[in-house]
């Protein structure tokens, strides 16, 4: 840990499972971490406090006092929150002026979107620079393992892949976010964690259809005892996939949209990759049974198979 950590301020908006658990990671490390929860409900701004994560009271405050800036939103949120940021900024630029903002989004969106976001910022330059980015892995997370004299702690993290021109000057805080620079251009970083997102939570998605459809045939039983036999390890992944999506189910909505204009617009596919608006119908189907009655009985794979596929045919 370096006690110069402590100099540098790093605000995340928001505080949700994955903004936490990197808040928690950079205060371990000894950053100073701050967000504004203002707006937001007493649970949030009560999870905040309780991680001793500083909450100022608006925007202004925060771009103000930031060194960086991470985004971490629900996809549709990214441009929003950093039209929030810029009209901050804006607001009393001649202060900012004295120093270079670093904001980093770092949410599921598509290369067309992030350079959205980096124009909202362009007039600004250099007092704030825009840096595109992505998240791959699940939040971090502190694990203790026990040794014959005492007890080591470390950390599981995600990776984070940025890309753009501006070279982030803190070289600890890049090594402590597993951040790796993949090319000089804006969107390099946001197109590669969509392809990656496209693989993994499109698998998830055939999953849902796949197994609803097998349990309203009445033939879920046989179809796990043939991927145990033929393909053991798809279909551990399928089952696991399955039950951890019920809480994220909502948020992945606009990203499989954003892959989709991903891969229309930047890989050439066009209209054929329209099949990603109708792998957001899937999720958005499962966010509104969540929504709708909550996750009780969606504890396992079965579970989540049963409520989801009876909802599914009383809607016809």
């Amino acid at each position: 840990m370096s006690s110069s950590n402590s100099n540098t301020t790093i605000a995340i908006l928001s505080i949700g499972q994955m903004g936490l658990g990197i808040a928690s990671l950079l205060l371990a490390t000894n950053y100073r971490v701050i967000t504004n929860v203002s707006d937001r409900s007493k649970a949030t701004q009560d999870r905040a406090k309780s991680a001793n994560i500083e909450c100022v009271t608006s925007d202004v405050d925060l771009v103000q006092q930031a060194d960086y800036i991470l985004s971490i939103v629900p996809p549709r949120d990214a441009i929003a929150t950093a039209q929030r940021i810029e009209a901050a900024f804006r607001s009393n630029e001649q202060h900012n002026s004295r120093k270079t903002i670093f904001y980093l989004d770092l949410n599921a969106i598509s290369p067309s979107t992030a350079r959205q976001i980096e124009a909202i910022f362009a007039p600004h330059r250099p007092g704030i620079l825009f840096v595109d980015g992505g998240i791959i892995g699940g939040p971090p997370a502190k694990s203790t393992t026990p040794t014959s004299a005492v007890d080591t702690s470390t950390w599981s993290k995600p990776e984070i892949p940025i890309s753009g021109p501006d070279a982030i000057p803190h070289t600890d805080l890049v090594q402590e976010l597993n951040m790796r620079n993949v090319g000089p251009q804006i969107g390099s970083a946001s197109g590669l964690k969509c392809c990656f997102a496209a693989l993994s939570k499109g698998f998830t998605a055939l999953a849902l259809q796949s197994f609803t459809t097998a349990e309203a045939l009445g033939v879920y039983g046989p179809l796990q005892e043939y991927l145990a036999q033929y393909n053991a390890a798809a279909g551990e992944k399928a089952r696991k996939s399955v039950v951890g999506c019920t809480t994220k189910a909502y948020r992945w909505v606009e990203e499989m949209n954003q892959i989709g204009e991903t891969f229309a617009v930047e890989g050439g596919w066009k209209a054929r990759a329209e099949v990603f608006r109708e792998i957001a119908g899937v999720f958005q189907g499962l966010a509104d049974v969540v929504e709708k009655e909550g996750v009780e009985g969606m504890g396992d794979t079965e579970g989540v198979v049963k409520v989801l596929g009876e909802a599914l045919r009383k809607t016809g």
